[in-house]
């Protein structure tokens, strides 16, 4: 998304949750879990993916935010993953809460769900912090990034003709406003 604002062209990304046992493990990797315990923060994992597609049915900016809003909780301030905080970031992403809950029932994000496992199981993606990079103008053909960094995103954009890593990297620090320059290529980041 910090990409998305130094470049002076259209970029749409779209975040797939990925859940697989190797999420599960990575989970619990202080510890020797037993299977009741994997089962756990799986359905943990489950239900919070749920409630990220259930937001999304609100809308992408609302989904968007309240993935956000949910990460920020639970990786910069540790809290613990759970049903009172989905309904917390639901509420501050000003989802309507009733349709919420219900859709975090639903067979649609179920099947939403499983589309998304379809597509990273086709893409080949199996950690969480990789990304598929499209640039839409010049092929079909996605490139897979592995542990994504914001200068590994800087020197795909390189590579692409999109922009130069250095002017990326200078631009990082000044508002995306200030940025000026023709039209590049329409990237696609899944």
């Amino acid at each position: 998304m910090k990409l998305a604002d130094h470049l002076n062209q259209k970029v749409s990304f779209q975040f797939v949750p990925l859940l697989n046992q190797q999420i599960v493990e990575q989970a619990l990797a202080s510890s020797h879990p037993t299977l009741e315990q994997r089962n756990a923060c799986f359905d943990t994992y489950y239900q919070a993916v749920l409630a990220y597609k259930a937001a999304l049915f609100q809308g992408k900016r609302k989904g968007r935010q309240f993935l956000l809003n949910l990460q920020s909780a639970v990786i910069t301030r540790h809290e613990a993953l759970s049903e009172d905080l989905t309904l917390q970031a639901a509420r501050d992403c000003r989802l309507d809460l009733e349709m919420f809950q219900e859709d975090c029932q639903s067979d649609l994000a179920k099947q939403a769900f499983q589309t998304d496992q379809k597509l990273a199981a086709e893409m080949k993606i199996e950690h969480s912090s990789s990304a598929v990079i499209f640039n839409c103008d010049v092929s079909q053909y996605g490139l897979l990034l592995n542990d994504v960094t914001y200068e590994a995103l800087c020197d795909v954009c390189e590579n692409q003709g999109v922009a130069t890593k250095a002017s990326l990297m200078r631009e990082l620090d000044q508002p995306a406003a200030a940025l000026v320059g023709d039209h590049r290529p329409n990237l696609h980041v899944l």
